[in-house]
């Protein structure tokens, strides 16, 4: 209400009592009139006084308290979510920082490994230097010595080769057999041991290259007199040996090692090569000569072939 209708206001008991008139100037009218757009419908009575209503927004009280919750709870995820994505940038930061220092490390690897192998290069290019010479130097010495002394074991042995193999033999038998037709009469006490040299090997193999004898004897005294003995009598052949097969012939040599067995090999052949008449061993070591009457070299490595029959 307006301050002027609130002191026009009369309740509907005193209204009642008033006499009624057809005054259409009445407020009453006038405001029936306004609401109704001029027309008068039986519905509304004089007495009914048609208030103009203000029209105003209803808000429920739950709708602000919805809104804030809302508004709270965005905030709330979108702090949980900067936190969140704080924590993720530090650990993201300290693995990179991780994988750099990995990386650096790397590269200062790299950069020894490439120098390193820089000066390896640069070295075999310019030479071995003084010091791995020496060494090499040193090395070979160690096993020419070492080679020296494995020959050394080797003083009271001999081979005899030629002698065809058979199943259930007596080496020391056939040993003492062969001695005893260069012209010696040894015994079994004079026999350290005797057996065949090498890995079995099939039955053709057998047949057409036996497995040498290697025999011990007990004194270096009886093994210079059959290697003399040998000398004397090149062309022994297996005949009245007891051996049922062709005649072969009988070879007694020094047992030499592995080292100066295939140096021996080497000279031999270099020996043919360069034309030269002699390749002989002697307790073990290795000779060469030219011809007669020219000077003997003794020979004990690869090297000594380069140098004493040429490239």
């Amino acid at each position: 209400m307006t301050a002027e209708h609130n002191k026009k206001w009369k309740c509907l008991e005193c209204v009642s009592k008033e006499p009624k008139s057809d005054n259409t100037n009445t407020p009453v009218k006038c405001d029936l009139q306004q609401c109704t757009g001029g027309k008068q419908d039986g519905k509304f009575s004089a007495n009914v006084i048609m208030r103009n209503r203000i029209v105003t927004t209803s808000i429920s009280p739950a709708e602000p308290l919805a809104k804030v919750t809302a508004e709270s709870e965005l905030v709330n995820e979108l702090r949980l979510f900067k936190e969140e994505m704080r924590t993720e940038i530090r650990e993201f930061k300290l693995i990179v920082s991780y994988l750099t220092a990995a990386i650096n490390c790397c590269n200062r690897r790299m950069d020894d490994l490439a120098a390193r192998v820089e000066v390896v290069e640069r070295n075999q290019l310019d030479g071995p230097t003084t010091a791995t010479s020496s060494l090499e130097n040193a090395i070979s010495e160690l096993k020419l010595e070492l080679n020296d002394r494995n020959q050394e074991l080797l003083r009271n042995d001999i081979e005899i080769a030629g002698v065809p193999e058979e199943n259930h033999e007596r080496s020391i038998h056939l040993a003492l057999t062969v001695a005893c037709k260069l012209g010696l009469n040894l015994e079994e006490r004079d026999i350290v041991s005797a057996e065949r040299a090498g890995p079995i090997r099939h039955m053709e193999e057998v047949r057409t290259r036996p497995r040498p004898i290697v025999v011990r004897l007990a004194r270096r005294l009886h093994r210079d007199q059959l290697l003399a003995a040998a000398r004397v009598r090149r062309g022994t052949t297996t005949m009245g040996l007891g051996v049922d097969s062709d005649k072969h012939r009988v070879h007694i040599n020094e047992r030499l090692t592995r080292t100066n067995r295939q140096l021996f090999y080497k000279a031999r052949g270099e020996a043919l090569r360069a034309h030269w008449k002699y390749v002989w061993t002697r307790d073990g070591k290795i000779f060469a000569r030219k011809e007669h009457g020219s000077s003997r070299y003794r020979l004990r490595s690869d090297k000594d072939l380069c140098t004493v029959f040429g490239q």
